[in-house]
């Protein structure tokens, strides 16, 4: 009799072990390669809406990845050859890496990326903007632009000269779609833009001051 209980302990022990080596090799099939820090916030007239996370919980960026691996609130860099482009979405407020603000977008557009002072486009959506214009008074369909008074020249608007402080580096992609992330590219800008509050003979008049901030630490997608 006491052999045969030894033979069945054995027997659930040995299907035990093997259970947990399949569940392990499972976790490590659908892990990260390492572990990186990223966060931007972007601060409007005092009120801030920040994003701070870590890939291990997710990749919060758009682009196809297992579903336990996805996570809302994007902040990262992507590569047009010599463009580059940040994204940076507070979409989820439910989100892990979800800190404080409203649903926010912010796409900072680099003709080029080198340290120092970047002109960049930068476009700022999203509903928490869409309620801004309207309780300044603001034309929404106008943008902004950098200095205050009647603007006629077009190509001036919502151009904001980011300053890049690192360029982080190269992240690789050898088990699509997990990454191997690598340093973080960080960027900043602070000062007053200016919304459009009416349309004249004499072009548009940006006179709505607005205080804004950007800051962030975007994960490379090259």
């Amino acid at each position: 009799m006491k052999k045969i209980i030894l033979f069945f302990t054995i027997i659930a022990l040995s299907f035990s072990c093997s259970c947990d080596s399949n569940n392990s090799n499972n976790n490590n099939n659908n892990s990260f390669t390492n572990s990186m820090d990223y966060e931007f916030t972007i601060t409007i007239n005092g009120e801030v809406h920040k994003v701070k996370g870590n890939t291990t919980n997710g990749i919060p960026v758009n682009m196809s990845s297992p579903p336990n691996h996805y996570i809302n609130n994007r902040c990262d860099i992507s590569s047009g050859g010599i463009s580059k482009t940040v994204f940076l979405l507070l979409s989820d407020i439910t989100e892990s890496n979800y800190v404080s603000g409203q649903n926010i977008q912010c796409t900072i557009s680099l003709p080029s990326q080198s340290i120092g002072i970047n002109q960049a486009n930068v476009t700022l959506n999203g509903p928490y903007f869409s309620a801004l214009y309207t309780s300044l008074g603001a034309i929404s369909s106008l943008g902004f632009s950098a200095t205050s008074g009647i603007i006629s020249n077009a190509s001036t608007l919502n151009i904001l000269p980011i300053t890049i402080t690192d360029l982080g580096t190269t992240s690789s992609n050898p088990n699509s779609p997990i990454y191997n992330f690598g340093e973080t590219v960080k960027g900043n800008y602070s000062g007053t833009i200016y919304l459009a509050s009416q349309v004249n003979s004499s072009g548009i008049n940006y006179n709505i001051p607005v205080q804004l901030s950007i800051d962030f630490k975007a994960l490379r997608i090259y």
